[in-house]
Formats: structure tokens, C-alpha cells, sequence
């Protein structure tokens, strides 16, 4: 009998390395053991990229300052928008999936938090929110500041990739330069950059993608340092 059990718990140990192996392998390796521990995503491991995740929902006069700059720029960044701000800005929305950037969510009312059951009736919202209004379904949700271990699970019963930020830039606080010093204060390749699309943040983005080039990171959505894409 003794012999029997420690058979079976040889086996489950190979069956778990096994499987640990093969999350790790892939190329969204973190996302993967995000989803296979419940826990969000903080960074990615992509060499030479850094990720511009835009928070949408409250303070974001300067949108449009923003779409323009990184179109001067060349580049792609995440917005993730409150269903609520969708319904409002279709116009916008439309835009930003027309220029290429990935649309992620924060929840229909961002402002709000609850149980695992108000969550995913919050969040589907939002989905449904931007799915009318572009054609697109977003596969990432920013849980902002609410609760990590709720939002973690509603999102896996939506099937999303939920994520937070490795370093908030404050874009709400403080001027432009501000703003740039704390994005270039040495940055990490795979890191998530979170920023609200205030005037600040507009007048701080040639500057912020600039420097990171030169440090030879180039800014990229959220997706692609996770292996999303």
C-alpha cells in the first residue's frame, strides 16, 4: 500500500513539473502562469519593448492630443476604457481601433467595486459597450483600484487577461517633465507604463517615447509584451 501512495505521488510531482514546463515555455509564459495562479499580470518579458497602457474613464480631455502624437510617432499604445466613457466617445473609439491600438477595459463604472457576480456583469458591459460601437471585443481588463482578488476572478469567467501596472507615471500630478523623468528613471524591458490621458501626459509623450528609444526600448500595447499578440 505504502509502495502504491508513493507511486501516486511520484506521479502527480512529474505531472506538475510537466505542466510547469510547458507554461513557462511559451512565449506569454507570464500571462500564462497568471492565469494558471488566479493573479494579475504586472509585466511581460519582452526584450526591447515597453508597454503605454492608457487608463480612460475620468480625466481625459486630452485624447485626441494623444491618438495625434503617437500617430506622429509611429506608434501603438492600450486604451482601456470604462464602458460608460465608450457609449460617450463612439467617435473616439472607432478611431482608436482604425489607428491600430488595442482596446482594453476597466468595467462599465470604473468608480465602482462589489462582489465576484457584480464584476462580471460590470465588465461584460463594458465589453458589449465597445463591441457595439467598433466591432471589437478587448481580451485585456484593467482592474484600476479594485479589489485584485474579485477582479481576478470575474475576469477568468470572462475569460480576459486581467492586468495592473508596473509603474503608475502619475499623469494626473505634476507637469510634463515630471511625467517623463518617471517613465525614464530606469525603465525595464516588459514593463507596463500606466498613464491617464491628461494634458500632462499629451505634452509628456514625445519626450517619454524618445527617451525610451534611446534606451532601446521601443513603447508597444500592453498585448504585446504579454505574448497577446
Amino acid at each position: 500500500m505504502r509502495k502504491r501512495k508513493g507511486t501516486l505521488v511520484n506521479l502527480i510531482l512529474l505531472l506538475l513539473i510537466a505542466a510547469l514546463y510547458y507554461v513557462t515555455s511559451r512565449p506569454d509564459a507570464v500571462t500564462a502562469m497568471a492565469a494558471f495562479s488566479g493573479s494579475p499580470v504586472y509585466r511581460g518579458h519582452a526584450e526591447g519593448r515597453i508597454a503605454l497602457q492608457f487608463a480612460v474613464s475620468w480625466n481625459a480631455a486630452a485624447v485626441e492630443d494623444i491618438l495625434h502624437v503617437l500617430s506622429e510617432k509611429g506608434k501603438k499604445a492600450t486604451f482601456a476604457v470604462s464602458g460608460a466613457w465608450a457609449r460617450d466617445n463612439e467617435a473616439l473609439l472607432r478611431r482608436m481601433a482604425q489607428e491600430g491600438h488595442e482596446l482594453a477595459v476597466m468595467g462599465d463604472d470604473s468608480a465602482s467595486d462589489g462582489s465576484i457576480s457584480f464584476l462580471v456583469k460590470d465588465i461584460r458591459a463594458a465589453l458589449d459597450a465597445v463591441e457595439a460601437a467598433c466591432g471589437i471585443r478587448p481580451k485585456i481588463y484593467y482592474s484600476g483600484t479594485r479589489s485584485i482578488r474579485n477582479s481576478a476572478r470575474a475576469a477568468k469567467k470572462l475569460g480576459l487577461t486581467h492586468v495592473l501596472e508596473t509603474l503608475d507615471l502619475r499623469t494626473a500630478s505634476g507637469n510634463a517633465a515630471a511625467v517623463a523623468a518617471r517613465g525614464l528613471e530606469g525603465p525595464i524591458a516588459g514593463s507596463i507604463l500606466l498613464l491617464q490621458p491628461t494634458a500632462a501626459a499629451a505634452e509628456a509623450l514625445p519626450a517619454l517615447i524618445d527617451g525610451l528609444q534611446k534606451k532601446g526600448l521601443e513603447a508597444v500595447p500592453t498585448g504585446c509584451v504579454l505574448g497577446l499578440e
